[in-house]
């Protein structure tokens, strides 16, 4: 079973193409990163905390088969914990909606189109915002595809077309505000919250990349110097270089690890020092220093969208810094 990679976000993510049963990401926006179960890490220890996910999840869903058995399945390709845990809680919204509308179980084999735009009219009368009314239908749509190929449906119904979305522009930081937030963090002086910051601020990382980096990937050695993301979103491998500030950022952490003698694989380790640091735990520190800087609606995004309105106003193409970025479109890059 195929999965399909890179940024998938968009109108397209579960399109033609019968291979592409699983879109790596269905999330609009930063979602994964406000999970409040993190799951950013990956391999053999995170498919196992997927799969457990799936069969015993926290609302304790009561699941017909087939759901259970798709999310099984998704669980065990290689799909990020993310991806599975964003499907679970939309498949759990289409099953509790159809159990109160057509008052029985979820059948793949009795969903039909007219099932289909109801849940769409449903979502849109609810308010739902286009991408999450889209993100949901992707799901389902995942799962009715996987239905079809393991013979327990006998066809893919219409799906209604998308809802239209404007798209919204990036909201970078301005000027001032970066040299306040920047303030706050010298005044702090805490070297692993200036490293962390500077990887998104400098070098364009979204939060769980920066907070699931391993101390080898940061390379310090003179013009080479560079940060290696192993597995960003959509699984793909990307090299950044590092900026002089965001050089001399990590260098002070990996002076403070070594003087306060923290031995752990991970560049900033959790309180476990074999786990790394969490994605709510890392962005918690952050937003301490975002709230003395009256930045109190800071994003984690904005930092991220701040070094690619930077990049661009400095005169780096778009190809490149959607590169540096690891963004799947060019669209995603403007601003």
């Amino acid at each position: 079973m195929k999965i399909a990679q890179g940024n998938t976000g968009g109108a397209d993510s579960c399109g033609g193409g019968g291979e592409k049963y699983f879109p790596g990401n269905t999330f609009g926006g930063p979602e994964p990163e406000s999970l409040v179960t993190d799951f950013s890490e990956s391999g053999p220890r995170a498919a196992a905390k997927a799969v457990t996910f799936v069969r015993h999840g926290r609302d304790g869903q009561d699941f017909p088969a087939s759901v259970r058995d798709f999310l099984d399945r998704l669980a065990r390709s290689g799909a990020s914990p993310n991806t599975v845990s964003g499907y679970r809680k939309d498949l759990a919204r289409f099953a509790a909606w159809f159990r109160e509308t057509a008052g029985e179980e979820p059948d793949p084999a009795k969903v039909t189109s007219v099932d289909l735009r109801e849940w769409q009219s449903f979502m849109r009368t609810r308010g739902r915002r286009p991408n999450t009314v889209n993100r949901r239908m992707k799901a389902v749509k995942a799962w009715l595809r996987w239905a079809v190929e393991e013979g327990l449906a006998p066809r893919l119904p219409d799906f209604p077309r998308d809802v239209p979305q404007g798209r919204k522009a990036p909201q970078a930081l301005e000027r001032a505000e970066v040299n306040r937030l920047l303030r706050e963090l010298e005044k702090e002086g805490d070297a692993r919250d200036k490293a962390l910051v500077r990887l998104m601020l400098s070098c364009g990382l979204r939060l769980s990349e920066a907070c699931g980096l391993r101390a080898e990937d940061v390379s310090l050695d003179g013009r080479q110097a560079a940060v290696t993301v192993r597995r960003g979103k959509g699984g793909k491998w990307r090299e950044i270089p590092l900026p002089p500030e965001a050089r001399k950022a990590l260098a002070a952490w990996f002076e403070e690890r070594e003087r306060k003698g923290i031995r752990s694989e991970w560049l900033f380790p959790g309180k476990d020092p074999s786990e790394h640091l969490s994605a709510n735990a890392g962005w918690r520190a952050v937003k301490k220093y975002a709230w003395r800087a009256r930045i109190p609606h800071l994003h984690p995004h904005a930092l991220r969208h701040t070094c690619a309105t930077n990049m661009l106003r400095g005169g780096v193409d778009i190809v490149t810094a959607a590169e540096i970025l690891g963004h799947a479109r060019l669209d995603a890059t403007r601003i």
